[in-house]
């Protein structure tokens, strides 16, 4: 009678096959690897935090003044020389997404950290006629990836 043995050869594929199932859920439950989103809300410093979006509602085009807008919000981030245009920026840091690696050890870790800083960039520009009288104000959002950020943990 033969004794029929499984071949080494089939053995050591289905070896492979199992550690690399295994072993990126091994290093995630480890803690090795990590990705964490930071939902935040705040004006990083430098800027405005006098204007929000509904600052817009504020002036009414036909009867807002330059003067008004100016005493209002304060001096404008940029200004035509006459005062024929005026815009004002803020910004707001809507999220961090810090990922990296670390293994830890007995009295030290060893491991890489990147962060990167989602936010919105907003303007809010004022056109107004020779006499100084709003005509029409446009407002710009622009959602910003701030590069990421490399330390060590």
């Amino acid at each position: 009678m033969k004794l029929h043995s499984a071949s080494p050869h089939g053995r050591t594929h289905q070896t492979l096959r199992l550690l690399a199932a295994v072993a990126p859920l091994a290093a995630l439950a480890t803690g090795c690897i990590f990705v964490v989103p930071v939902p935040t809300a705040y004006h990083p410093a430098g800027s405005r935090r006098n204007i929000t979006e509904a600052t817009a509602t504020r002036f009414a085009p036909g009867k807002a003044t330059v003067e008004d807008v100016v005493l209002a919000l304060g001096e404008p981030d940029e200004a035509a020389s006459d005062a024929s245009r005026l815009t004002y920026g803020w910004e707001r840091v809507n999220m961090h997404l810090v990922w990296g690696w670390a293994i830890p050890a007995a009295e030290a870790s060893v491991g890489q950290r990147w962060e990167t800083i989602y936010s919105d960039e907003y303007s809010l520009s004022f056109a107004f006629d020779q006499f100084g009288v709003l005509q029409n104000l446009n407002t710009t959002n622009v959602n910003v990836q701030n590069n990421t950020t490399e330390t060590s943990p």
